[in-house]
């Protein structure tokens, strides 16, 4: 008997949505079959209004094992999920255009147009496929947490220093830790439960970054990865994950969506913890001119 056209969106994360069934199955898939799930998962717009054919010459997979792919999830074959994709996103399709940021009908006149309009698709694309009530979990657990450890390798340690140097600001305790004399699982040894672990990780993964999210989930330590797809090699070790488009020009992760996710969980955080945001920016702006920190302070 064929589902019912009214079933509620299966891309929002619960049990038995085609994401928890695509994340649940991902490392058993063979690769061709990964790379049809890699496709849903980070476009799934495009897929409700694409057939098979365009679909097999896009990831370069034949038509066949698409159809195996949806069998694998329990589907009769590739219409009957893509005719639940369709029913999830229907009710989201204009969303893209609320949060539209535009170059408008600037010139392309060399390197610096054509990488402004780059990471303005980054910072569309991330905006109109975070899963808001990943984000919102997100947020509510550096809330409540005893202490939050960031941590990345490369250009994820300097991300990690950004996001625990903001967290501070606005009152949440938290530490960047840096892989040097002892590795990020030797920090994490001191950590507790109520303890929180933010790891970035894209692109060459860090194998350390890897481990130490592995070390801290099985210690029961709360993992939340931001990463550049929902099945890279740390999402599987961690409780919440946020995706965000990291393609660049270069051979290199862009960081322009990874900049307004970080300060736009910080600004949220602050707005639900206003009272404490207040009371510690007053603390610090006394402590600030009781020691002289500001120059040019008018004098008495």
């Amino acid at each position: 008997m064929a589902r019912s056209s009214k079933k509620k969106s299966n891309l929002d994360g619960r049990p038995g949505a085609l994401k928890g069934k695509i994340l649940a199955a991902y490392q058993r898939l063979p690769a061709n079959h990964q790379r049809v799930a890699d496709f849903i998962l980070k476009q799934p717009h495009d897929l409700a209004f694409l057939t098979t054919d365009s679909l097999s010459d896009a990831l370069k997979v034949s038509k066949a094992t698409i159809v195996r792919f949806a069998q694998n999830l329990g589907y009769r074959g590739f219409t009957e999920l893509q005719n639940e994709v369709l029913d999830a996103v229907q009710s989201t399709l204009r969303t893209p255009e609320r949060y539209k940021v535009s170059l408008g009908k600037m010139k392309h006149d060399g390197t610096l147009t054509l990488v402004a309009q780059h990471e303005v698709q980054n910072i569309n694309q991330t905006v109109q496929y975070v899963d808001r009530g990943t984000f919102k979990s997100v947020v509510d657990v550096l809330i409540r947490s005893r202490r939050t450890f960031t941590m990345g390798i490369g250009i994820s340690s300097l991300l990690a220093q950004v996001l625990s140097y903001e967290l501070n600001q606005v009152g949440i305790e938290s530490e960047a830790l840096e892989s040097g004399t002892l590795r990020f699982v030797e920090h994490l040894a001191l950590a507790r439960r109520g303890d929180v672990v933010v790891a970035f990780s894209f692109p060459p993964y860090s194998k350390e970054t890897i481990d130490a999210a592995n070390y801290a989930r099985q210690r029961g330590l709360t993992v939340v990865t931001v990463t550049d797809k929902l099945t890279s090699p740390i999402t599987f070790h961690a409780n919440h994950v946020l995706a965000v488009r990291t393609e660049n020009m270069l051979h290199t992760n862009s960081i322009s969506a990874i900049s307004v996710l970080i300060n736009a969980l910080v600004t949220d955080v602050a707005l639900k913890n206003k009272s404490a945001v207040s009371k510690m920016f007053k603390e610090s702006t006394q402590i600030l001119h009781q020691t002289d920190e500001y120059i040019g302070r008018k004098s008495m």
